[in-house]
């Protein structure tokens, strides 16, 4: 029997949203001031005093400002915000960590910083972030300009350690020919999925409308919710003013909601100093299994309506924590878009339409709070578990385009014997699959998937995937080419028919007809 005394666990979790919308300026939310917020928050939840002082390590969740090749801050630039944060909160870690864009890294943080602690590196650790998304909207909208200029944070700017964007789940040739914002490129995916489902879009609306209400009814409950709304199914499956088209198959509300005022912080320890410092039991968290594998780009992937780093990272959570996916009671699966909801419910052998599968209400209801979201669905899964004690929780975190996988099962009840988790043969599997030869010519192939966006005006583009004997290529659809979007909007059954692609000027161009 190992000593469980180091074994990692979550003591305090802390959560806020904000509801401003532009009336007053003076309460329009700060950056920095509401992740201060739910730090608060998180050690009150400990419920002891002097927590501050102890605390050795801070990693902090990349905003979405700091995650994008061109930065805006049209009100005033952070000069650090992890710094600004330290600084305002009352805490002085050796180690600062700003951890890299993708909205895996909560989860993967958790898994990183536990075997530390496991190992004796650190003692108390915390995990943070927050965006404003919704603020700076509704500022702009309205013309008024709050002051979110920070400089508070120069005194613990050389301890930060940054890991940078990362950014790089998608490539050159994938932007020049189509693919872009997590939109436009989810929903060619999406368009695979549908197709290998043999489901119409009016069919496949339904499933989604179906799965997304259901989640609507918890975000409705939830006190942390942005958007705490019930929304039917029939709402959600059908276009109207407030449902609009955006990218086929998606509907405004199929999709994460990125205009939030969210922040959460979580707290970690080892059972030996939580019992040390006199922190309830009943208030203990466990990490039991976890794991974390990237995918390679979307258009090096085999088969682009399945994740085999979907279902690599949960077949590897449910072993590492000895359970199967029978024996767990709760789950937030990562919902920014149907697909990966869809995914991970047939490896696990859920039923979307009846299973829970979100203990926040998900992306498009709760908040898609940037890279941070699933702080909060790891945050929400602790205040469930304690609630039924001895019960099992899965998250499941997904960032970038299903390109980066990590997972976590948690319980209130110890683990028998734990150690950290490599996932070097899962990545293996990832890594050594064949290479597909992207292709920049004039050719023929099979469409494996597409994109079509909707505007104020109709279609306005889009661009195709497609597959022949020699390799994959991409071929952007022009705006100005309606024939050629009515006529893949109109037919539905596009996959797997021929056509010709043409290479003009460093892009690959698509015009029609199917063949």
């Amino acid at each position: 029997m190992q000593d469980k005394e180091s074994y990692p666990v979550i003591i305090g979790v802390g959560q806020c949203v904000d509801h401003w919308t532009g009336e007053d300026i003076s309460a329009a939310p700060h950056p920095v001031g509401i992740v201060k917020r739910a730090i608060d928050a998180a050690f009150e939840d400990v419920g002891v005093e002097g927590l501050r002082t102890q605390l050795d390590c801070a990693a902090f969740i990349r905003t979405f400002p700091d995650s994008v090749p061109m930065p805006f801050f049209p009100f005033g630039r952070i000069d650090s915000f992890p710094a600004a944060v330290v600084a305002q909160s009352g805490i002085n870690p050796a180690r600062i960590l700003y951890s890299s864009a993708g909205g895996e890294q909560p989860q993967a943080l958790i898994s990183s910083l536990s075997q530390k602690l496991f190992q004796g590196d650190i003692e108390m650790a915390l995990i943070a972030g927050g965006e404003v998304t919704g603020a700076l909207k509704a500022a702009l909208k309205r013309g008024i300009k709050p002051n979110w200029e920070d400089q508070s944070g120069r005194d613990f700017k050389a301890r930060i350690e940054d890991e940078g964007p990362k950014t790089d789940f998608i490539s050159s040739y994938e932007i020049k020919n189509g693919l872009g914002m997590p939109p436009q490129t989810y929903a060619a995916m999406e368009q695979a999925l549908r197709a290998r489902l043999k489901m119409t879009t009016a069919q496949y609306r339904s499933y989604v409308g179906q799965i997304f209400s259901n989640l609507s009814k918890v975000a409705a409950l939830n006190p942390y919710a942005q958007f705490p709304e019930f929304r039917s199914a029939e709402f959600l499956a059908t276009p109207s003013v407030q449902n609009y088209p955006m990218f086929e198959p998606y509907l405004k509300w199929h999709m994460a909601q990125d205009a939030v005022n969210q922040s959460c912080a979580l707290i970690l320890t080892t059972a030996g100093k939580a019992r040390a410092l006199g922190v309830a039991p009943q208030k203990c968290v466990y990490l039991h299994g976890h794991s974390k594998v990237e995918d390679a780009l979307v258009s090096k992937r085999p088969d682009l309506s399945r994740s085999r780093a979907i279902e690599l990272v949960l077949s590897q959570v449910l072993e590492s924590a000895k359970l199967t996916a029978s024996t767990v009671s709760h789950f937030d699966i990562y919902s920014c878009f149907p697909i990966v909801i869809h995914l991970a419910c047939e490896h696990l052998g859920l039923d979307p339409l009846q299973d829970a599968l979100s203990v926040t209400g998900g992306l498009p209801f709760f908040g898609g709070a940037g890279n941070n979201y699933a702080t909060h669905a790891i945050a929400s899964m602790v205040e469930k578990l304690r609630s039924d004690a001895g019960s099992f929780g899965l998250v499941l975190a997904n960032g970038g385009f299903i390109s980066k996988q990590a997972a976590g099962l948690y319980s209130t009840q110890p683990p028998e014997n734990w150690a950290p988790v490599s996932s070097l043969s899962q990545q293996a599997e990832i890594d050594n699959r064949p290479d597909i030869v992207m292709l920049d010519e004039t050719c023929h192939a099979r469409i494996e998937a597409y994109c079509l966006k909707h505007g104020r005006k109709g279609l306005e583009g889009g661009y195709i995937i497609a597959r022949n004997e020699t390799g994959r290529i991409i071929a952007n659809i022009a705006p100005e080419d309606h024939a050629t979007l009515e006529s893949l909007l109109a037919k539905e059954d596009v996959v797997g028919q021929r056509v010709k692609i043409r290479h003009d000027k460093g892009r690959n161009i698509f015009s029609g007809p199917l063949l």
